[in-house]
């Protein structure tokens, strides 16, 4: 092509990848789609200039920009589904600034976000996001999917870190939203429109992070029970009873015979759903905690209750509980990793809902996830991606969660997967207004064309 040999002019050879084997890497995501979208080129960008130089080209050319960061999107919202040029940030990943005096951090949006957690903590900070790719998604992409994780329940979610950004718009004007101050106000919340746009607005290449002090002492409990009702029903107590907890997380049987190898050995026989449960501040107020806690667990038939008793045995925790995915994964042909959101007072009846679907279309279910905050993962498992019985248990899922007062996703993003079935929560006029403000960020609609939309619905 043309453009490529151009583009490769303005950057240099060493930044512009078109050979095919480079092109394939960068084809999938975490969507594990059969189908590959490789773009027509992959840039890996080594700073705002590189940047600006890519969107200032691209508008000209009318030429599809895709960013991407660690590529752990499981709705396909890092896929080039129209070709074009895919910005990697694989070269943008440092950390220029850590102020523990203001509680803040500037970063550049290919640094992984789990590494980014070790050099804050290292000076006795926190980060509270952690999605469970934390060891491999990059802050950016957080950014761009507005990422929650397990300890979102008491500290909130991506948009609630995000102090400032830089970003690049199509033709390459940089603008700077939001400011490094505990508050403002001047003008519209252009950041939190930014934060969850994936990459459909504008290109980040700079984010200046809220931070706070690290807690001094956390406690982690796993907590068997006999049935997830059980457990669900015990989780509401646990508000009702005054108790934050850091984390709250959920596994149901399926997944934890998934991740057997990785629970601790000896669960009781009878055990249908676990509880990993984690409280942390001061000391003395952890301790009350955990003895409420307790309480309230075993008054809802709670089977056994097993305390971390170091670092080491609580990683051992997590382990089980992030490996629930990638352990589905490698077991069966395809996973569909949905994120529903519900009031948290309804999760024992959500529950019951995704079994229902379950019985009623024949495709099996795994649940587990953010108990807490009414975030479940309820994940299909199947063979064939065009099986209409998949179809059919999605679109009874998603009616069903938003009947219920709930959303379709609470961090997984709309993406590629997802566009079709957003108007089963949102009415057309909502959409189409969201779809006046991406022209005026990108009249071209160049930006990661062809997700949160669905195409039916008129001009994108």
């Amino acid at each position: 092509m043309d453009w490529v040999s151009r583009l490769k002019q303005i950057l240099g050879e060493d930044r512009v990848r078109d050979d095919e084997a480079h092109r394939m890497q960068y084809a999938h995501d975490e969507s594990r789609l059969d189908q590959p979208y490789p773009p027509d080129v992959v840039v890996h960008p080594t700073g705002l200039e590189d940047v600006i130089q890519v969107m200032t080209f691209a508008e000209k050319e009318k030429i599809p920009v895709v960013p991407r960061g660690g590529g752990t999107s499981v709705t396909g919202g890092s896929l080039a589904v129209h070709g074009g040029i895919m910005l990697v940030f694989d070269q943008m990943t440092e950390i220029k600034e850590i102020s523990p005096g203001d509680l803040m951090a500037v970063v550049q949006p290919g640094i992984v976000t789990g590494v980014f957690h070790q050099a804050v903590e290292a000076l006795g900070l926190f980060y509270p996001p952690d999605p469970a790719s934390l060891d491999s998604c990059s802050l950016g992409g957080n950014v761009a999917e507005n990422a929650g994780g397990p300890r979102a329940l008491k500290y909130g979610v991506t948009k609630h870190y995000i102090l400032e950004l830089e970003v690049v718009l199509p033709g390459g004007t940089v603008y700077r939203v939001g400011r490094p101050t505990k508050k403002w106000v001047a003008g519209y919340d252009l950041v939190s429109l930014l934060v969850g746009s994936e990459g459909t607005l504008g290109v980040i290449t700079e984010i200046t992070l809220r931070l706070l002090p690290r807690p001094p002492h956390l406690e982690t409990l796993l907590v068997s029970f006999p049935s997830v009702q059980a457990a669900s029903q015990a989780v509401t107590d646990i508000f009702l009873a005054g108790i934050l907890p850091r984390t709250l997380e959920l596994m149901d049987r399926k997944a934890i015979d998934v991740v057997r190898e990785k629970t601790p050995p000896n669960l009781p026989p009878e055990t249908d759903a676990i509880l990993i449960f984690e409280v942390d501040g001061q000391e003395h107020e952890v301790s009350v905690d955990l003895e409420r806690s307790a309480e309230i667990f075993f008054k809802h038939g709670a089977l056994e209750i097993l305390m971390a008793q170091n670092e080491g045995e609580r990683a051992r925790l997590w382990e089980a509980r992030r490996s629930v995915l990638p352990s589905l994964e490698a077991q069966y042909p395809k996973v569909r990793s949905e994120d529903l959101v519900f009031p948290r007072t309804l999760i024992p009846q959500a529950i019951e809902m995704a079994y229902e679907v379950e019985q009623q279309t024949g495709v099996p279910l795994c649940t587990f996830g953010h108990i807490g905050d009414g975030n479940l993962h309820v994940n299909l498992l199947f063979e064939d991606e065009e099986d209409p019985k998949v179809e059919k248990a999605l679109r009874m899922l998603y009616e069903r969660t938003v009947t219920m007062g709930g959303t379709i996703s609470g961090e997984h993003g709309i993406g590629f997967l997802k566009k079709k079935y957003l108007a089963i929560e949102q009415p057309p006029g909502l959409i189409q207004l969201q779809k006046a403000i991406k022209r005026v960020w990108d009249p071209g609609g160049i930006l990661n064309p062809g997700k949160l939309f669905p195409e039916n619905m008129g001009r994108l």
